[in-house]
């Protein structure tokens, strides 16, 4: 079924009249019509392309302050979209990034039965059995789960994170109403900067990974094994025997979040050693395992009785590949050394840069960003601001960087500012450059030249293994006459389809017009039969139209008929 079909359906209209609705009630209404929304709204709102009066509570917000609440009324699907939002500075201005941010999945618990069922349906055994202790109270709650206290037969505290009943399917519904006004916003100038379908396609990988909590268990695990040498830093340890996609069950690691200065005094915690250990535990993870945890808030990290750390929930997560990173790090080196045409290499190595980009513009707000941060020791740099800098001059210039990097940078950020938190004295520097000094050896050791050798011969050698076999159906193919030329031009769809329904509405207009002059002429030319020789017809009328063609009669009520049916579709479509 296309996803036309799919918006057809009652549920969804009433879904697009709903999200309409609320787009004009907060003064959107010109968005409404730029993606052509209007059709789905009551009439009396339909032509309505002002802005409509907002709630007084609203009176004076800017539109940036505005979006938050838009989305909170939506529903959890767009709240959690106002947080993947929040995390693409390279797309959205700061104070739209800045709202956003703010934005809490604050969702009621579901009933304790509920969770309870849900458990057992998912594990197969009564909860009894599965557990000693399972708590009706939930530790927390969000759009997508909700996390009991539990104990197991063998005595361990765990947490189990239930899937909220009936979520997967309300997510998956409105994912596909995403991907139709994405489709819809590709088409206007105004929206199109934000690349409204990579955003939408991102957004269900992301919410597909967080509905699924195999794939935060399986991360859970990953990071373990990271850290499974190093005493100073612990993951939950995954139950898989009570984990499924809809139920993960986790070790219940104690502690107290890192925000929570005073007691971690009280406790006697070297403040000093503890921001190292985050700093070297986050390092760890950028430059060596090439996965890295996306969302380091303080409610993320514990501190533990023995003075180690405890990284928690692994559902946003990061990844570098091998040689993002080696790019990264060059154009790290390269900014620290102010070589910018080396900078914009990389840049371009990365495949981010827009076709038209004005390089002499680009390398002059660069040197402008720099100078703000040249001569100033990397310990009184603000992380958080230079990140934001970084990100305006993207946006100046229509970079968009993979959004893992973009993810890298905020976990940087978040850990920086952390790690300052505990200690405003605290060098990063001394931290980072141990690490980035392995990174350099790993990648000009005579090992990894080798293994990229090797991968590049392999490479080759399959390359010149199907170029025979390959060439021949070119070959063959230009000689049969059945090479093809497929020209795309994805902003020429709109206009097409747009084209497409005028040419059918001047059809459908000409053969109304073809109807009612083929009418006429029966009418006027007096053509058999009349309504004067239908049986059953009373005296009366028989006097009134005695010679009156009943064919020409019925052709002015079709076209009536096919005039109105048109009308309509013009009504609906928002266009007269």
């Amino acid at each position: 079924m296309s996803l036309r079909d799919w918006i057809r359906t009652p549920q969804r209209i009433r879904r697009l009249a709903h999200i309409a609705r609320v787009l004009a009630r907060h003064g959107q209404a010109h968005i409404v019509h730029q993606l052509n929304l209007q059709r789905y709204l009551r009439s009396m709102h339909r032509f309505r392309r002002q802005p409509v009066p907002t709630r007084r509570v609203e009176a004076g917000l800017t539109p940036a302050q505005r979006l938050p609440i838009v989305l909170e009324e939506l529903g959890p699907t767009f709240v959690k979209l106002g947080q993947m939002l929040s995390t693409r500075p390279d797309l959205l201005p700061e104070e739209y990034v800045r709202e956003l941010g703010r934005l809490q999945d604050r969702v009621a618990p579901f009933p304790a039965a509920q969770a309870r069922e849900a458990v057992e349906s998912a594990l197969g055994k009564p909860i009894s059995v599965l557990f000693v202790e399972f708590a009706d109270e939930p530790m927390a709650s969000g759009s997508i789960a909700q996390a009991h206290a539990a104990r197991l037969p063998s005595g361990e505290r765990v947490v189990v994170k239930v899937r909220r009943p009936g979520v997967e399917r309300m997510i998956r519904a409105d994912l596909d109403l995403m991907q139709f006004i994405a489709e819809r916003a590709e088409r206007v100038a105004e929206l199109k900067i934000y690349r409204p379908r990579m955003l939408a396609d991102e957004f269900a990988r992301t919410l597909e990974r967080e509905l699924n909590f195999v794939t935060e268990a399986s991360y859970t695990e990953k990071f373990g094994e990271i850290f499974r040498d190093n005493p100073r830093v612990r993951t939950p340890k995954v139950f898989w025997n009570y984990t499924t996609a809809s139920v993960l069950t986790l070790e219940h690691l104690e502690g107290i979040s890192v925000a929570r200065r005073a007691e971690l005094e009280r406790m006697g915690v070297n403040l000093s050693e503890l921001a190292a250990t985050i700093a070297d535990a986050f390092f760890t993870q950028y430059f060596r395992a090439g996965i890295f945890h996306a969302d380091p808030h303080p409610g993320n990290i514990l501190v533990r009785p023995d003075g180690s750390i405890g990284l928690l929930d692994f559902g946003m997560v990061g990844h570098i590949e091998d040689e993002m990173r080696a790019l990264l790090g060059t154009g790290l080196i390269a900014i620290v050394r102010r070589q910018l045409d080396l900078v914009v290499d990389v840049y371009a190595e990365m495949g981010i840069l827009p076709d038209d980009v004005d390089y002499a513009a680009l390398k002059m707000d660069m040197v402008e960003m720099l100078d703000k941060y040249y001569g100033i020791p990397i310990k009184l740099v603000d992380m958080q601001r230079a990140f934001g800098d970084m990100m305006r001059v993207a946006r100046a210039h229509r970079i968009i960087f993979p959004r893992d990097v973009v993810l890298l940078g905020k976990s940087l950020t978040m850990m920086a500012a952390l790690t300052r938190q505990l200690d405003p004295d605290f060098n990063l520097a001394r931290v980072v450059r141990p690490h980035a000094l392995a990174l350099a050896k790993e990648k000009f050791s005579p090992a990894r030249t080798i293994k990229e050798m090797a991968t590049m011969l392999w490479q080759i050698s399959n390359l010149l293994r199907r170029l025979p076999r390959e060439a021949g159906q070119l070959t063959r193919k230009v000689l049969q006459g059945r090479m093809q030329l497929v020209l795309r031009i994805p902003e020429l769809e709109g206009l097409l389809s747009e084209l497409d329904r005028a040419t059918n509405r001047l059809a459908f207009s000409i053969i109304i017009g073809a109807v009612v002059i083929g009418s006429s002429f029966l009418i006027h030319a007096r053509i058999p039969p009349f309504f004067g020789q239908l049986p059953g017809i009373g005296p009366r009328l028989h006097t009134i139209v005695p010679d009156l063609s009943v064919l020409g009669t019925a052709g002015y009520l079709v076209a009536a008929v096919m005039g109105l049916l048109l009308a309509w579709a013009i009504w609906r479509s928002g266009r007269l």
